[in-house]
């Protein structure tokens, strides 16, 4: 059956005309917008640098006017005529004339209109371009803004010009007289220009009025009036930039604010026009992609026939097998010929893993069977030849490898035996092929034979310490467990391999003498059998001692060294499990000599001694006999011992509070309780906090004070009856107490 139309032929058209398109619709677009951006950041500086210009030229224009009405103050004639008056006589003709010649020539000096006025306050005259004028009261006031205005020197806009006032004399609170220069608002309007096709230029006093530029609907206009400006704040900054809506258009207004008066010059742009001279780059870039879409195109029409033509010959030859006649219709000719390469190579990959699966299988019997049973040496190497494991190994050894513990670990019991697994790969990882058999678990260990073809033993020995590091280091940086590694004796003859797998099991019992993460190699570790040793029996007895006393402290100090001291000692591992039988069996027994059942503090005796056999070191040892052992009894003597101290000090003060007035001692409450008198002292101070004979004393007192407020009876007969020796031991006594005789104490109580 053929396919309807060679639907991979135009996926590869639609992909190669995808690939020619789309960089260049990217890259049509990133230069549509770059060059826009790009046009309108020109503009933007464009503005700036007018504004800047704009900026110079006023304000050297004001500078020059600030520095002639500074050089025309400060005049002798100007200073001589305000502190005194212009008369109408020939002296006040020629002084006036004076003041008008130095007007002219200060005005002459400038390059721009201007004219220039001299106020007196105190006279009540003014001098300018039109003479001498007085000035009445309301003209005097008319001139309050400017004299009450902290500042010396000033620019203040006026309906059609700027005018500079400087107070005479400058840094007076209170000024004698005024000069006021102005200029034009059309000469300022001259050196902005009125050219706006940039955009237009706006230029705002201190108080945010528009009072120049080449927009006349802006001019007289507060900047929050403006269209573009209702929003906005123009902070005291050096210069800024914002969009804004003005009307139906988009505005861009850059502004410039300047250190000398604190006028503001804006300029402000169309940004839709801006964007119309943009569309021109627009449609070019339009066009341009237009055109290589076309061109590309056309090849991706022409390549992709002439790449399709040896997919579609290979098609046609697999659709037309014999084992493909039967098969369903697929969406193009790939998905065809992956499925049918796809199926042969699933029938590939299971033949292998079976193949694969079958040999793992059988080479771990093998080495199974060669740890736990007698095989013939033939056998061995026949089996290892068919393997394809290596017959030259001049040294071997067995190598051990168990969990230390999952204490302290993320990991629980029931996790072992996925840890056990993720260890064997580890080995197998870290033990080059030609070193070793397959690695193998068996139980809760880790089995590897390992060889080397070594001339020296101890060269044999390094490796195996090296290689035992290496495994240590992985394990803990992976798995963040701690394992012990045992090795055998090195051997040369493989019928022995049997009785090293042993040793190596052997060698890990060592860890209860080196704890830990320890490296044992059997002929290190195990020591002659005819080595004798010695128990601690002075140390047990007096940890017995403290366990029968309840002695905690004590019972806490002596176990780490009685256990450190069945270790230290030279034996065998059955030595150390039988010296530790020993001490929980003595344990045991002394838990039912102080009348304790062990069966009301441990589930089962016989459980003890199955949780001790699974120990591996001498810190789990110590751990057991403390926590699981030890603690329990200690705390079911304590609260014991806390119940009998209880009721012993209550029958003290039971028979304090009945026999205060006799001769009651602590010997007498010892001899009718039947304890000695050093152990009720014991026992009685540390449930009251004080001795017996302060707290006897204590309730006498008391006592004494209730029969002197209840009774009538003497302070002889109070100190008789509670067995003073004289009445003025007892007065001496309770005025040491209470500050006062038991007279007084009385005769206080009945005048309250």
């Amino acid at each position: 059956m053929k396919l309807r139309a060679p639907t991979f032929l135009s996926k590869l058209i639609w992909f190669s005309l995808l690939l020619g398109t789309f960089p260049v619709i990217v890259l049509g677009a990133y230069s549509y917008y770059t060059a826009s951006g790009t046009l309108q950041t020109k503009v933007y500086e464009s503005n700036q640098q007018r504004l800047l210009q704009t900026e110079s030229q006023i304000e050297q224009l004001l500078r020059l006017v600030d520095y002639s009405a500074i050089q025309y103050m400060n005049q002798p004639l100007v200073i001589a005529s305000l502190r005194g008056s212009l008369t109408s006589d020939a002296s006040g003709v020629d002084t006036v004339q004076d003041l008008l010649n130095s007007m002219s020539k200060l005005q002459s000096s400038q390059l721009v209109a201007m004219s220039t006025e001299l106020v007196s306050l105190t006279g009540k005259w003014s001098v300018s371009d039109v003479g001498l004028s007085a000035l009445s009261a309301s003209d005097v006031k008319g001139y309050d803004k400017w004299v009450n205005d902290p500042r010396t020197s000033f620019w203040s806009a006026a309906p059609s010009a700027m005018q500079l006032v400087k107070k005479i004399p400058s840094y007076s609170a209170h000024p004698t007289g005024l000069l006021v220069m102005s200029i034009p608002l059309y000469e300022i309007n001259k050196l902005i220009g009125s050219e706006t096709k940039l955009g237009s230029v706006l230029v705002m006093d201190e108080a945010q009025y528009v009072f120049a530029g080449n927009e006349g609907a802006a001019l007289g206009k507060r900047f929050d009036e403006l269209p573009f400006g209702g929003k906005q704040t123009i902070a005291a900054e050096d210069h800024g930039f914002y969009k804004a809506n003005a009307g139906k258009e988009r505005v861009g207004v850059s502004y410039r604010v300047s250190p000398y008066n604190g006028w503001a010059y804006l300029s402000v742009v169309s940004i839709d026009e801006l964007n119309r001279e943009s569309q021109n780059i627009g449609w070019f870039t339009l066009f341009l992609c237009l055109g290589i879409l076309a061109v590309a195109l056309i090849i991706s029409y022409l390549g992709s026939k002439k790449m399709y033509r040896p997919i579609r010959s290979l098609y046609d030859v697999m659709r037309n097998a014999p084992e493909a006649a039967d098969a369903a219709e697929t969406g193009n000719e790939f998905e065809f010929m992956n499925e049918r390469f796809r199926g042969l190579l699933q029938s590939e990959n299971r033949l292998l893993q079976e193949m694969q699966g079958h040999s793992r299988q059988m080479k771990e019997y093998f080495v199974f069977k060669l740890f736990q049973s007698d095989m013939a040496k033939s056998e061995i190497q026949d089996r290892l030849a068919m393997f394809g494991h290596p017959l030259g190994w001049s040294h071997m050894c067995v190598m051990a490898i168990q969990i230390d513990t999952f204490a302290g670990t993320r990991f629980e019991e029931q996790d072992r035996d996925l840890l056990m697994f993720a260890l064997n790969n580890i080995v197998s990882e870290l033990v080059a092929e030609e070193c070793r058999l397959l690695p193998v678990v068996m139980g809760d260990s880790q089995v590897t034979l390992l060889g080397r073809s070594e001339s020296d033993a101890q060269l044999f020995k390094s490796y195996l310490d090296t290689l035992a590091q290496d495994i240590m280091g992985m394990v803990n940086r992976y798995l963040e467990l701690k394992i012990s590694i045992g090795f055998s004796r090195v051997f040369d003859d493989i019928k022995i391999i049997r009785e090293a797998y042993r040793e190596a099991l052997t060698a890990l019992k060592y860890r209860m003498k080196l704890g830990e993460e320890s490296i044992l190699h059997i002929d290190e570790v195990q020591p002659e059998q005819s080595v004798p040793h010695h128990y601690p029996d002075a140390l047990e007895q007096q940890l017995l001692d403290a366990l029968k006393l309840a002695d905690r402290e004590q019972a806490e100090r002596l176990l780490p060294q009685l256990i450190a001291a069945i270790a230290a000692d030279e034996r065998t591992h059955e030595a150390y499990f039988m010296s530790f039988v020993r001490l929980l069996l003595q344990m045991l027994q002394a838990a039912k000599d102080a009348g304790v059942n062990p069966n009301r503090l441990y589930a089962a005796e016989q459980d003890l001694f199955i949780q001790l056999f699974d120990l591996k070191t001498v810190g789990q040892v110590e751990l057991f006999f403390q926590q699981t052992v030890m603690s329990p009894l200690l705390e079911h003597l304590e609260q014991r011992r806390v119940k009998q101290y209880q009721s012993i000090s209550s029958e003290i003060i039971r028979m304090i509070e009945t026999g205060f007035d006799t001769d009651l001692t602590l010997e007498v409450c010892a001899r009718r309780m039947n304890y000695s008198p050093n152990y009720l002292t014991k026992v009685f101070r540390k449930e009251t906090g004080v001795n017996f004979s302060d707290y006897l004393s204590e309730y006498r007192m008391k006592m004494a004070k209730k029969w002197l407020v209840e009774t009538n009876m003497k302070i002889s007969e109070i100190a008789e009856k509670l067995k003073y020796n004289t009445p003025a031991n007892f007065i001496r006594y309770f005025r040491k107490l209470e500050g006062c005789t038991p007279g007084q104490y009385r005769e206080n109580y009945f005048n309250k």
